[in-house]
């Protein structure tokens, strides 16, 4: 393959975060919080309040939300010598590798986890305060390593046991631990499929009357499924981006979203004018959807191993062939494809996951606008909206610190708008 990824350097997207403009709490009411609409091509920027965010999307809109539901995957468990000790599972690898799978059977089940604490071992034993679940350390290697899980009654479903004994994992920058109110409000309304150890939070400020203005509007919305990894908040520390690994999630969606999605694309590629903008509402939403696009286009390679290809390597984007692949080959065509591949072999879902990274010089293939909170420094996140956003990226920012605009999971929001 000749790949052709872009030499970005990561101080390049660095900035000045003032702590104090990091949100630590979420406002009173979901959509109070601010948005900042940017159209990218004028310059252009307008503040508005998010229960605006109707005068903003045209009708003929199709709205994509993640609709993953965070797990309370925080355990607080005892050591054999009574002190304490927390384990953060992070994603299954039995019985089942899909979280939602592993969540609804019964006992035992091995996950993924980080531990805190101090000198816990392999072949350690780690019990919940009432004892109904029990954690043997199985691998462990500095904080991370894997755990075998079992509890009673064994016929209790696992995300029954989560929800009685685990608690929610607000990210690092929030000092604090998570109180009750977290266990919604780090939820959007939308949320569903349980599976994600952090929120999708551009879907934070979405209240159930948003959702109905935005549909009486004549506004689409469609749902997928990507489960967030606790990879999210891992830092670029390498100088150049090609030097960082990036984190795997997993992801899913029906063949009714694939058919939704390859109409609109065969809809506007006809010119009718009730096939608006896609909106990705998240960065979630929107690696979601490339690697779907990525994945269907698969399915014209001359490449057997690639055809039925359903984990997307971290730069497939940046290969010379698969963007020569894309400039033949339209968004329509591929959706359909991909659709009639999973109806044919009478799958109900494409079930994928994805290492795709979007930096700077990345080729977007599937929306036109997207919606999306302020991120951290130098990150990943802040990476892939610098792509979609362009050199202005740095301009939007200043103003929301100018602004007064609260910045990451509990903060505010952005529309990011090309025509």
């Amino acid at each position: 393959m000749s790949m052709a990824i872009p030499k970005v350097l990561t101080q390049d997207f660095l900035y000045n975060l003032p702590t104090e403009r990091i949100a630590q709490h979420p406002l009173e009411q979901r959509d109070d919080s601010k948005l900042l609409v940017v159209d990218l091509e004028s310059g252009k920027r307008s503040d508005h309040c998010f229960r605006e965010l109707t005068d903003q999307i045209p009708a003929g809109s199709l709205l994509i939300l993640n609709d993953s539901r965070v797990l309370p995957a925080r355990l607080p468990v005892f050591k054999a010598t009574g002190g304490g000790a927390e384990i953060f599972l992070i994603d299954p690898l039995s019985p089942y590798l899909d979280p939602a799978q592993t969540l609804r059977l019964g006992s035992p089940a091995r996950w993924n986890a980080l531990f805190g604490g101090k000198r816990i071992q392999a072949g350690d034993v780690l019990r919940s305060a009432d004892k109904k679940l029990e954690a043997r350390v199985l691998e462990k290697s500095g904080a991370q390593g894997q755990v075998e899980l079992h509890w009673h009654p064994e016929t209790t479903s696992l995300a029954d046991i989560l929800e009685e004994i685990g608690k929610i994992p607000l990210p690092p920058y929030m000092k604090r631990e998570a109180s009750p109110s977290d266990q919604e409000r780090y939820q959007t309304v939308y949320a569903a499929q349980a599976g994600s150890v952090a929120a999708p939070t551009a879907g934070l400020h979405f209240t159930p009357e948003v959702l109905a203005r935005l549909e009486k509007k004549g506004v689409r919305i469609a749902r997928l499924t990507l489960h967030v990894g606790a990879g999210t908040f891992k830092p670029v520390e390498a100088a150049t981006v090609d030097a960082h690994a990036m984190h795997r999630e997993r992801f899913e969606v029906s063949c009714e979203f694939l058919q939704t999605l390859a109409a609109h694309f065969e809809a506007r590629e006809r010119g009718d004018s009730y096939a608006g903008p896609v909106i990705a509402v998240g960065t979630t939403s929107l690696r979601a959807l490339e690697s779907i696009y990525w994945l269907a286009l698969m399915r014209f390679s001359a490449n057997p191993e690639t055809q039925s290809m359903t984990d997307l390597p971290q730069w497939l984007a940046y290969d010379q062939q698969a963007t020569d692949l894309a400039l033949r080959v339209s968004p329509a065509q591929a959706l359909a494809r991909l659709r009639d591949d999973l109806v044919q072999q009478r799958l109900p879902r494409l079930i994928a996951s994805s290492a795709l990274m979007i930096v700077p010089g990345y080729p977007f293939q599937t929306i036109d606008r997207l919606l999306t909170n302020f991120h951290q420094p130098g990150s990943s996140l802040m990476l892939l909206v610098a792509a979609w956003a362009g050199e202005g990226w740095r301009k939007i920012y200043d103003h929301a610190l100018r602004s007064d605009y609260r910045f990451l999971s509990y903060g505010d929001s952005s529309l990011l708008v090309r025509r």
